[in-house]
């Protein structure tokens, strides 16, 4: 038996198909947020004379036969949009003076909980007990510790400069705010402490 193609039957099947892409480009960009934009790039905001100058003289106006005179225009009543501050570097938790490049630091301990830290590129991983401090001496600047809680709590780092030149105290003690919680510490090459 031979059986023919139904045109009717062909264009249905490809208007469908069609339909279907169609409703499936309009749902992608609806999700995504709309079209792109289109037109002309938005005018940079006018700026504002300083109040300490005159105006502008208006010139007078000459008509010509047949002209039909312009509106006035009209001037923005917004005030002058100032240009964000740049991004800003975060402070130094504290400040150390290294002693020829050389730091020593005391890690102290205020939690009932093992503190594993250990100095980058110097130490293997270590263990500092409940309750204790360890002295880590003569470690080069730049240096870097990582720390973290052995029971997976969270940490508040205070460091602290002491009258020693080169000499840091870090005190670990345990806190519930995840904000203030952190897992490295950097000493810089001039001596600024940066808690991450």
């Amino acid at each position: 038996m031979i059986s023919h193609n139904n045109p009717l039957k062909t264009n249905l099947s490809w208007l469908g198909v069609l339909s279907a892409s169609l409703l499936v480009s309009l749902s992608t960009i609806a999700f995504a947020g709309g079209p792109p934009p289109q037109g002309k790039p938005a005018a940079a905001p006018a700026t504002t004379e300083p109040a300490s100058q005159e105006p502008a003289k208006a010139q007078p106006a000459t008509t010509q036969p047949n002209a039909t005179p312009a509106a006035p225009q009209a001037t923005p009543q917004t005030p002058a949009q100032t240009m964000a501050a740049p991004a800003r570097f975060p402070l130094p938790s504290a400040r150390v003076e290294p002693s020829e490049g050389v730091v020593t630091i005391k890690l102290v301990n205020t939690t009932n909980a093992l503190i594993s830290y250990q100095v980058v590129g110097d130490t293997q991983p270590r263990t500092l007990g409940e309750q204790s401090e360890i002295q880590l001496k003569g470690l080069k600047t730049p240096v870097t510790i990582t720390y973290q809680r052995e029971d997976g709590g969270l940490l508040m780092v205070r460091p602290q400069a002491t009258a020693t030149p080169g000499f840091l105290q870090v005190s670990f003690s345990a806190t519930t705010d995840l904000s203030v919680d952190t897992k490295s510490l950097n000493v810089q090459a001039e001596g600024g402490v940066f808690l991450n």
